[in-house]
């Protein structure tokens, strides 16, 4: 190779890095940009509104009750598969900003404190549904990579039936060791430990933070009875051990993918709620304004 191919090759190289880069800081700062200039617009809108005497909060109001139509949108479009509307990954993204976007013009309309009944039940209602939005963010964007760390994803359907054929691998192989001496602690363990956690589903608290502090506990305690255990006996409790790391994989993906669809439906049921309360909002407010 000589030097002006080397050279060429260089640049090249450096070219590509170069273009990925402010190829993932466009599509970061051009949103958000948008997200800047439309909330200056509705802020321009609304201080010339109360610069001619008219009221202000209709413009804002207005303009966040429309954002939030335009929010429902996604949830609509998940529903459609059979008509080609955009990439979905494109219409989360555009739900991200538009979020961001409710927040501002939310402070713009009704500060952060507010007074009355119904305007607390409004402003409870709303930042229930930004923070559940955010989490709901942080989930699916932290979801695909702990879903990797357990290896080959499996459909959520299939989690159950799975999970049962471990359950009776490791009660036939407890059966196994039952009828030996050699080997006769690993079944008392599978019956006074183990038993419980193959056949029950975890707890709450699991499903919603998943933790390895169960599996670590429980292979500590497998290895624990090693001493008790001929060279037959602790080949079983290896696969034992390997039953129980199958058993909380399982239980892993589950809580993932279980908890991407929680808060999606906490999220989409607060904002129905906040719809709700706010139709109800504007005909107590056009009723009030024009009963003078």
């Amino acid at each position: 190779m000589d030097g002006t191919t080397q050279s060429r090759s260089n640049s090249a190289g450096t070219v590509q890095p170069l273009a990925s880069i402010f190829s993932r800081v466009g599509r970061r700062f051009i949103p958000s940009a948008t997200v800047f200039v439309a909330w200056l617009t509705i802020r321009s809108l609304r201080n010339r509104s109360a610069a001619s005497l008219q009221n202000e909060a209709f413009i804002t109001g207005y303009s966040l009750a429309t954002i939030c139509v335009f929010l429902m949108l996604l949830g609509l479009r998940k529903r459609v598969v059979s008509v080609q509307l955009g990439r979905l990954a494109t219409w989360q993204q555009t739900h991200h900003y538009l979020g961001l976007l409710s927040v501002g013009a939310y402070a713009l309309h009704a500060r952060f404190l507010t007074t009355g009944w119904l305007e607390s039940l409004l402003a409870i209602s709303f930042w229930s549904i930004a923070v559940s939005g955010f989490i709901g963010w942080y989930v699916n964007r932290t979801s695909p990579r702990l879903l990797r760390a357990v290896g080959l994803q499996i459909l959520r359907q299939d989690i159950p039936e799975r999970a049962r054929r471990i359950a009776m691998q490791a009660h036939e192989l407890a059966l196994a060791s039952a009828g030996k001496n050699d080997s006769a602690s690993l079944a008392d363990h599978y019956r006074i430990v183990l038993s419980t956690f193959f056949a029950s589903r975890r707890g709450l608290f699991y499903r919603l933070s998943p933790t390895g502090s169960t599996r670590r506990r429980l292979l500590g305690g497998l290895e624990n009875i090693d001493r008790y255990l001929s060279d037959e006996g602790q080949v079983k409790r290896r696969e034992m051990s390997l039953l129980v790391q199958a058993k909380d994989d399982l239980d892993f993906q589950s809580a993932i993918q279980n908890r991407v669809r929680l808060w999606a439906s906490a999220h989409t049921w607060l904002l129905g709620c906040f719809l709700v309360l706010t139709v109800a909002h504007v005909i107590v407010v056009h009723q009030f304004t024009y009963s003078w």
